[in-house]
């Protein structure tokens, strides 16, 4: 029997008011954590979605005002929504034929109850094959592969001709992993596609124009070395919400400095597996001198395992004859994908670093010294005592783990009681954090 969408387990909307102001929108999302927010109509029917994209491209890029802006000039309005009773197939289907990243769910009067991500639909397919990978080998496992593929198709719901479509998409995928074909670099993926790079005193207000353009997050270089990334969810929370001018405030001010890069040479593969086993979406390229040779995110490296024809045949399965053949810009592919070891764990969507997990922050009496018990990307866990600062749990880690890392490098995140991420950028951040683990326990 075919899934619904109620299986797939829409995440709760965070709701906005037609009449809203964009700054108050963004303000409410960047406290919860969000991308995406629905809006709804005086009668609470729907009305539109907006997101961190969209805040970029039709605020930042048009010099608007967020304060003076209703949020109904900016929003996407009437967006395509479904049911929970509606097929969780058909409700995959509806998102990848029309570049959706995220689709509100609405009960049978019309009131908003959920968004789905396009990420969680995907996930199972791809988690599936990994394991069959790493158990089996050679001929025996590409046909074990596909047996697995197909099982996950039939778990989400996918019969017949989406099945066969989704099979074609991930075919080239797997005949890569089991070494039948030769897996592209990064560099040829890269090659003629757009992307933005700025230098660090460019402005906010600049730097979204282009990010705007070319629908990528920013790499910020000085003398042609990368030293930060600014990404969209990054300017909807550390620009407009803290109403931080966009023509005076530099983006070495507000950006992620110091990202890890990946070499050019890395094949599709590989970065995805990177991706995958670091649980972020987005890799800055460089060569090895550290000039910057562009960022691919998570559906760019899926889209070169798959080539043009194995995308292509999602786009015009035989349920779906008003469908484009020619696949879609890469730019129009939704960026968010989720592998998920465990619940706990998704992708950071700022930065690619070493990141360190802050499972439980506990109050000791003197003061402002707590006792956080961190965990390193190899799950060995550490417990040591710093005052709620940033800067100050760095260098305790640091000085706990002697020559092992430089703190430039550190991130932390905290996993909040609903499982989501918190990346643990300022003070702020930490003193939110601890908050939220002493109302856990």
């Amino acid at each position: 029997s075919d899934r619904k969408v109620s299986s797939l387990r829409p995440k709760k909307p965070l709701i906005s008011s037609v009449g809203d102001s964009v700054l108050s929108v963004t303000q409410m999302l960047a406290s919860k954590r969000g991308s995406a927010s629905l809006i709804v109509n005086d009668e609470g029917g729907l009305a539109g979605i907006i997101t961190d994209t969209d805040i970029t491209r039709r605020l930042i890029a048009k010099h608007l005002d967020a304060a003076s802006t209703s949020v109904s000039k900016v929003m996407t309005p009437n967006p395509t929504c479904v049911s929970m009773l509606d097929s969780a197939m058909d409700a995959m289907t509806t998102m990848v034929e029309n570049h959706f990243r995220h689709l509100p769910v609405v009960d049978d009067k019309g009131g908003v109850v959920g968004l789905l991500d396009i990420a969680k639909c995907l996930n199972d397919a791809i988690s599936k094959l990994e394991k069959k990978s790493k158990s089996t080998s050679g001929s025996v496992a590409q046909s074990e592969a596909h047996e697995a593929l197909s099982q996950a198709m039939q778990s989400q719901g996918a019969q017949g001709a989406q099945a066969a479509a989704l099979q074609a998409l991930l075919a080239p995928l797997m005949n890569q992993a089991f070494g039948n074909q030769a897996s592209p670099t990064l560099r040829s993926l890269l090659a003629g596609k757009p992307s933005t790079v700025v230098q660090l005193g460019t402005s906010v207000f600049e730097a979204g124009t282009k990010m705007a353009e070319s629908r990528k997050a920013a790499l910020v270089v000085e003398d042609g070395n990368l030293v930060g990334i600014f990404g969209f969810k990054d300017m909807m929370t550390r620009v407009v919400a803290k109403e931080l001018p966009m023509d005076d405030t530099e983006i070495s001010a507000v950006m992620t400095p110091n990202p890890e890069s990946v070499s050019p040479d890395m094949t599709v593969l590989e970065a995805l597996q990177t991706m995958h086993d670091n649980k972020f979406l987005t890799l800055p390229v460089c060569e090895e001198n550290g000039n910057v040779v562009g960022l691919v995110n998570v559906m760019d490296v899926i889209y070169g395992c798959g080539g043009v024809e194995g995308w292509r045949s999602i786009f015009i399965s035989k349920n779906a004859p008003m469908v484009s053949s020619s696949p879609p810009p890469l730019g129009n592919i939704p960026s968010t994908l989720e592998f998920q070891k465990g619940s706990n764990e998704e992708f950071d969507e700022t930065t690619f670093n070493d990141t360190y997990r802050m499972e439980t922050a506990s109050f000791l009496s003197d003061g402002n010294v707590v006792v956080f018990k961190i965990v390193d990307p190899d799950g060995h866990t550490h417990r040591l005592h710093s005052e709620i600062k940033i800067v100050c749990l760095r260098k305790a880690f640091v000085d706990k783990l002697a020559g092992r890392l430089k703190a430039t490098n550190i991130s932390f995140k905290f996993f909040d009681e609903e499982g989501d991420a918190i990346l643990i950028s300022t003070d702020e951040d930490l003193a939110e954090a601890v908050t939220l683990a002493r109302n856990a326990s």
